[in-house]
């Protein structure tokens, strides 16, 4: 298993196509993706299991982030195969929200997800207003 340990600066990370474990800049919390398939001509898609609890459906192997206080992460994310949404997590109240719109690649500084290549001007504000599901 690869280990990647995050920095506090929110920076999204990539990690694909095998099993990762994901440290938290404060190495509070760890994300472990374990791969699980791929469709045709796309990412890598994984199990996830945040600090040993199972998360509902599948992450993409594609871009990972912590927020530098590393309570949040964020990823590409789906419920069910094959869609492709931007999820974020609060690891401590072990809940998740789903974004109205989809980042590929993105900066999670609490409480804002803001996107860094083509959709640098987008940004979505995350907050305990928001719809959050328990995992």
């Amino acid at each position: 298993m690869t280990e990647i340990i995050f920095e506090a600066n929110g920076l999204a990370q990539w990690a694909g196509m095998g099993n990762y474990r994901l440290i938290a800049p404060d190495r509070s919390h760890r994300i472990e993706i374990f791969y699980a398939g791929e469709p045709p001509h796309g990412d890598s898609y994984h199990r996830v299991e945040i600090d040993g609890r199972v998360f509902p459906g599948y992450a993409w192997g594609c871009l990972f982030a912590f927020s530098p206080c590393s309570r949040y992460a964020a990823f590409s994310w789906m419920a069910v195969l094959h869609e492709r949404k931007t999820v974020v997590v609060d690891i401590e109240e072990h809940s998740y929200t789903v974004l109205p719109k989809y980042f590929h690649d993105f900066i999670l500084r609490w409480p804002w997800l803001r996107g860094t290549d083509e959709q640098a001007a987008d940004a979505c504000r995350v907050d305990h207003s928001t719809r959050w599901h328990p995992y």
